[in-house]
């Protein structure tokens, strides 16, 4: 038996009841998360031009888009709705970029044309999220193609949607290795987009395939059996790894779930490259009590020079979100970071320019890593008109939101409130907090999205 004949059968096996307490509680929370983000991104300008798109394309009205409440077929809802959950980056990230975007938009379209529960969708995608954390744990993707510029949601997220689709429609063995071998096809997005709307474009995309691979895959539809270990497949080809044991990686699915360490809610509607910062910054503004008028100038230290963050002096409210001067220098402005921080007059804002002067970036040398002191976050230093320095650093892995830092579902709610209250009347925003804070006890997807994620 290879390995993606090893993950198909697991794909097909695990059930609700084999998934660990924890990992549920984790899934749910990123997955409500993901439903006040989507209203969000509706509000966006990303968001105005794909529904445009796909009203212009028609379909049977299988599944909902979320706000406006167009019917489609759950292969554009789930392109429009995966596309709006990303248009922020406010949705969650963690393992494979950004788990939960690339997933559970398709299931909502396609758990919606089919009747499915919310327990459905949380098994579903639970499995769906192993299986792409799975081949991320195994591989040397981030070493190899994340550095060359490939997107590992729009990569590995492929493969993840199309095992979750193909849980949710219960699909056989062979048929969930058909659309396996369709998604590793499909797989494609480069990081040159960061800073577009085609980023969020590529969780779009994402979902819309994972559907059309699960649904073609039901219909007979064929596909590479060997998608995972074939030397001409997806590993191999896309990834460029030849050398991971993946018949050792399928067999450990499940020994143990990965989900409830991976996942990190963000409370910033940016990269997540800045969290470990902007986390920083706020706690030496707490401490010391400074503004940004007390700031002489600001330093902030990498590691390696990022992959993602593209952007010095960014010019609109996407690449804004990718440039960790501008985020410093607002969050030293306003004391906060927030959806409303990236627009192209708050980057235009002359205590905004004037506090960029003041930010520089560095990069630490081979030097000093070698000499053991290698970051395990992102060191600012802030030097004080009044001659005091002052600098912290938080760990990547310890950032608010994380599973050691958990923000807890107090805040998470808040946060999706506040989501969800730009889009839809204000009546509505705690019926919805009611019906999606537990997935798992929503009884019909289609009548509780139907019920409350619409105007």
């Amino acid at each position: 038996m290879g390995a993606t004949e090893m993950v198909a059968k697991w794909v097909v096996e695990t059930t609700y009841e084999d998934i660990p307490p924890d990992a549920i509680r984790v899934a749910n929370e990123s997955c409500f998360d993901l439903v006040g983000v989507i209203l969000a991104g509706s509000t966006q300008q990303v968001g105005e031009i794909i529904r445009g798109y796909a009203g212009e394309l028609g379909g049977t009205a299988e599944a909902t888009i979320l706000a406006s409440g167009e019917r489609t077929s759950a292969q554009t809802a789930a392109l429009v709705n995966g596309t709006m959950g990303h248009a922020l980056d406010y949705d969650d990230f963690g393992g494979f970029g950004h788990p939960t975007v690339a997933i559970f938009p398709a299931l909502l379209a396609l758990g919606e044309s089919i009747g499915a529960t919310g327990r459905d969708l949380m098994e579903a995608y639970i499995v769906g999220c192993e299986v792409g954390l799975a081949v991320d744990y195994a591989t040397h993707y981030h070493g190899k193609q994340m550095h060359r510029g490939f997107h590992s949601t729009a990569i590995l997220g492929r493969l993840a949607a199309a095992a979750a689709c193909a849980k949710l429609l219960r699909l056989d063995e062979q048929q969930t290795s058909m659309a396996l071998g369709m998604a590793g096809s499909m797989a494609s997005g480069v990081i040159h987009n960061f800073g577009t709307m085609t980023k969020p474009l590529h969780a779009g995309l994402t979902c819309r395939d994972g559907v059309m691979a699960a649904q073609l895959a039901q219909r007979g539809f064929t596909a590479g059996d060997q998608i995972l270990e074939h030397p001409v497949g997806f590993t191999a080809t896309v990834i460029g790894d030849e050398d991971t044991d993946l018949e050792a990686a399928a067999q450990q699915l499940g020994k143990p779930f990965r989900v409830q360490d991976a996942l990190v809610i963000k409370k910033y509607p940016s990269c997540g490259g800045n969290h470990a910062m902007l986390d920083s910054i706020f706690g030496l503004m707490r401490e010391h009590e400074f503004s940004h008028q007390d700031v002489a100038n600001a330093e902030v230290v990498q590691s390696y020079a990022s992959t993602v963050m593209l952007y010095e002096e960014p010019e609109s409210d996407l690449k804004g979100k990718f440039s960790a001067k501008y985020n410093m220098a607002a969050a030293l402005v306003d004391g906060a970071i927030g959806i409303d921080s990236f627009t192209e007059a708050k980057i235009a804002e002359a205590e905004v320019q004037g506090m960029m002067e003041r930010v520089s970036m560095r990069v630490q040398s081979k030097w000093e890593q070698g000499g053991g002191t290698v970051s395990k976050g992102v060191p600012i230093r802030i030097t004080l008109n009044d001659g005091r320095v002052i600098e912290h650093e938080t760990p990547r892995g310890e950032i608010l939101g994380s599973q050691v830092n958990p923000w807890g579902m107090e805040n998470i709610a808040g946060k999706f409130r506040e989501n969800v209250g730009r889009a839809l009347p204000s009546e509505r925003v705690e019926d919805a907090v009611r019906q999606w804070q537990d997935v798992t006890r929503v009884e019909d997807v289609g009548t509780a999205i139907r019920g409350t994620l619409v105007r």
